[in-house]
């Protein structure tokens, strides 16, 4: 039979393996894990984290989403803002290989009102891997990796380099069993004995199987001699089978709430608000002299799927502002994207074209056709997508 005291080092080392420090006893020496042991209060701190383990694990909870996702429905699914464009457009993708995954895109763009109108963007991936590069006509380089460290932790980065200068950003995604971290780096320095950038850490828990709870904060200092600033902001999700309603509150006052209503199994409608709870954002009033006024902004849209996998977005905003995108496969291979704003206040149209085309070797073609007679839980484990 065990002794009290052998029942207690069991149960802290039980403990240890379970806040992954399970080699800690055993790499520290004898003394230090006598000591551990007779800490006062120790044992109560270790029993207090296993009945909230096992309470945690007896709720069912699963990983939830990151909170900088929590609006997502709303602003990258249903809403046509990120599907409008300006000009002609055109993006065409050769996959050249599967396993490894290798793709080459080149975009062709006119009437956008920017400088850059080409881009050649080169793309490979492994299950675990992740590189894609790209250089425009401006000599502007742009590279994204990430690397899966292991099942619940992917971390990546990303570079910029122009002639106005280069950005980095660093940072790293952990998936719990019930809750998801980001901690984010971006331009980390050292030089003058001081650290200069930008920290970020965002954080969501799950509370029961519908509501997530999620925690943002930021520390800057832009340069070595400048004092540093920091900010925070909170935010709810709430997701049934049907609707989802979120929000999210910065220190700064300004506040974004979306409602996703899934309407039937091929429409959706959403409503998005953005609110300015002190008035600061308006620096045109402010530098005029006139009082912080409370402002806001509400874009209420649509999306219709058809058939014929073509897709309808549309939104109208309290401005009067109008904006549609519309996606139709011309052909299997390529589709097309119709986009246009209307203005009334500022009597503005903007409209868009553009082109999606992929393209595939003979070799590619047939290892598509093999995975799709193939197990289909290999297959979708084989494509899955790579971190992004």
């Amino acid at each position: 039979m065990e002794t009290p005291e052998e029942l207690r080092t069991e149960q802290i080392q039980n403990s240890l393996i379970k806040l992954g420090l399970g080699n800690l006893s055993n790499a520290l020496p004898s003394s230090a894990t006598d000591k551990i042991r007779t800490t006062p209060g120790i044992s109560h701190v270790l029993s207090f984290y296993d009945r909230l383990a096992a309470r945690r694990a007896a709720s069912g909870l699963t990983t939830p989403i990151k909170f900088e996702d929590f609006t997502k429905e709303v602003e990258k699914e249903v809403l046509p803002t990120l599907y409008m464009s300006q000009g002609l457009r055109a993006d065409i993708n050769q996959t050249l290989n599967v396993k490894p995954m290798f793709n080459v895109m080149q975009s062709f763009a006119v009437g956008n009102g920017r400088d850059s109108n080409y881009n050649f963007t080169t793309i490979w991936g492994t299950d675990r891997h992740f590189l894609r590069g790209g250089l425009d006509n401006e000599l502007n380089v742009n590279a994204h990796g990430a690397t899966r460290i292991s099942d619940s932790i992917i971390s990546r980065f990303q570079a910029h380099a122009s002639d106005k200068g280069a950005q980095v950003v660093l940072e790293t995604d952990v998936a719990g069993p019930d809750f998801f971290l980001n901690l984010r780096t971006m331009n980390p320095s050292f030089l003058d004995s001081k650290f200069s950038g930008i920290l970020g850490l965002n954080f969501s828990q799950s509370i029961t199987k519908r509501l997530t709870l999620g925690l943002g904060g930021t520390w800057q200092r832009q340069q070595a001699e400048y004092p540093a600033s920091a900010g925070f902001e909170l935010g709810a999700r709430y997701a049934t089978d049907t609707y989802i309603g979120s929000g999210i509150l910065t220190a700064q006052g300004m506040a974004t709430l979306g409602f996703t209503q899934k309407l039937t199994d091929k429409v959706q409608a959403a409503v998005s608000t953005q609110l300015d709870l002190t008035g600061m954002s308006n620096m045109a009033a402010l530098m005029a002299g006139e009082p912080p006024t409370p402002s806001g902004t509400t874009i209420a849209g649509v999306k219709v799927d058809f058939p014929d996998q073509s897709t309808i977005r549309a939104q109208i905003d309290s401005t009067g502002k109008l904006g549609f995108a519309v996606d139709r496969f011309v052909a299997p291979t390529v589709k097309m994207t119709i986009s246009s704003e209307l203005d009334h206040v500022k009597s503005a149209c903007k409209i868009g074209l553009g082109l999606q085309i992929e393209s595939q070797s003979e070799s590619v073609a047939e290892t598509m056709m093999k995975l799709q007679t193939a197990d289909r839980d290999e297959a979708r484990k084989f494509m899955a997508d790579p971190p992004q």
